[in-house]
């Protein structure tokens, strides 16, 4: 655990503590709930019981699917499936999905849930990573009747187009098209590798993040897609608050729901370094950003930031340290309003090897206000999906957890009850809603497959174990 520098200007210090004041106006002060007049309720979960979903595949004779991220409404899910030796992007209403269901075990739904987005550039790779939030809270989607209503939710992610690689955000289903298109793509910077890719959007869809390649590196870009048919794309330089020290390259890869705050990560000569920063003007050529580079664990030597809350106050990736790799949380001491880092250790208690991928805000929870998903090295396997909940403090204050999350369904009884079974292996879970009610993932099925899975109905309080 380790405390950013203390050192800094009179120029910078009023600099920060302009900064943490507008991340702070955002959702109270870190570390500590908001006043007690402003404290919002305690969030409710949507409709649907603690239950663990195979996702099955598109249609078609596909035997590899991920769900690699949710929206944070929790009703759009995404990812890629393998068409025999490339990726193709799918989408899901996860609402739809699982009313489609008959409800008897196993809960394998025969309906192929997964509706394929990768159309736009037939034969060729492609995957969706975000999604933004739907308009309406009932969506009347049907893929049976070929209603494909988003109600307004666009997937961003990638696809490549011979040497070319885009970063896209789909508008509208294919059967939806219009003149205008149903997609947008931005190529790559040129130079380099061909890897341009979204890798996060704002609530509403306007504002989407993510890296592409320049003969330099990868290079972090923030796109304004208000006009689609010609979005504004600006790279971001990165250039820490208190050293001055500019990262060599960058990729962003998270985006808090208004687009103001993005986080990622960027290189050094040491090695890679998490970042957040500020949009203090959009406007201008470059985008005017205020940006921190994120400390790391002590004694590591880079780190790597992949996921926010929505108000963008709480910041979840993964930093080295002595005993390995290992998740971790960001957050702004109240105080001092410096950046901290919160190492979250991880399921194997020999050598650490985790990351965080997906964090929620769940104030009033006895389980502590966060919640953070990810992927961790265990004895058994290699990778298996867990789930952890605490708070965002230093010292460790006896509240909390960190289970594998297929030992959580199955000690709740939800595994038996869902139709799981025993031969499940939840090796990662990418993303999670903003409730902190619904994961989504990827796995080794009873069937020796790679199958995507959601989970839904998630507790907000810790979980009961009944099955022990």
């Amino acid at each position: 655990m380790k405390r950013g520098k203390l050192i800094i200007t009179a120029v910078a210090s009023a600099l920060l503590l302009a900064v943490g004041t507008a991340w702070a106006a955002k959702g109270g002060v870190p570390g500590k709930p908001p006043p007690k007049e402003e404290e919002p309720p305690p969030p409710t979960q949507v409709d649907g019981d603690f239950w663990f979903w195979r996702w099955g595949h598109m249609d078609g004779p596909h035997d590899s699917s991920m769900a690699l991220g949710i929206s944070r409404d929790g009703k759009t899910a995404v990812g890629s499936t393998v068409v025999v030796d490339f990726e193709r992007a799918w989408r899901s209403d996860i609402d739809w999905a699982i009313a489609t269901d008959d409800g008897v075990p196993p809960l394998y739904n025969e309906l192929q849930v997964q509706e394929d987005i990768g159309v736009i550039a037939p034969s060729r790779p492609s995957a969706a990573f975000a999604a933004s939030d739907m308009t309406t809270v009932a969506c009347p989607y049907d893929k049976l009747s070929l209603n494909l209503d988003w109600c307004d939710s666009k997937p961003v992610g990638t696809y490549v187009l011979g040497t070319v690689s885009y970063a896209v955000q789909w508008l509208l289903p294919v059967l939806d098209s219009v003149d205008d298109g149903d997609y947008v793509t931005i190529p790559d910077f040129g130079g380099g590798a061909s890897d341009m890719q979204a890798m996060d959007v704002t609530a509403d869809g306007l504002i989407m993040v993510g890296y592409g390649n320049n003969k330099r590196g990868p290079l972090a870009f923030r796109a304004d897609m208000t006009d689609p048919l010609l979005p504004v794309v600006k790279s971001l330089t990165i250039t820490d608050l208190v050293s001055t020290q500019t990262l060599q390259w960058t990729r962003a890869e998270a985006v808090s729901a208004d687009g103001l705050i993005i986080a990622g990560y960027g290189g050094t000569k040491r090695g890679n370094r998490a970042f957040v920063t500020q949009v203090l003007d959009a406007n201008t050529d470059p985008i005017t950003l205020l940006s921190v580079v994120l400390p790391n664990i002590d004694g590591g030597k880079w780190s790597e930031a992949y996921a926010m809350t929505p108000d963008g106050l709480y910041i979840a990736g993964r930093s080295d340290s002595p005993k390995g790799p290992q998740a971790c949380i960001w957050f702004q001491d109240a105080a001092t309003l410096e950046w901290m880092v919160k190492p979250l250790g991880g399921l194997s208690n020999r050598k650490l090897d985790s990351v965080a991928t997906g964090i929620a805000y769940r104030i009033g929870s006895d389980a502590g206000d966060l919640m953070v998903v990810g992927k961790s090295k265990r004895i058994l396997y290699p990778s298996e999906a867990f789930v952890w909940a605490g708070n965002p403090v230093l010292e460790d204050d006896e509240i909390g957890y960190m289970y594998d999350l297929e030992y959580i369904l199955t000690k709740t009884g939800v595994g038996e009850l869902s139709g799981m079974g025993s031969r499940w292996i939840l090796q990662e879970a990418t993303g999670v809603s903003a409730l902190g009610d619904r994961i989504v993932g990827w796995g080794v099925n009873p069937e020796g497959g790679i199958e995507a899975w959601v989970v839904t109905g998630y507790p907000f309080d810790t979980p009961v174990f009944t099955h022990e």
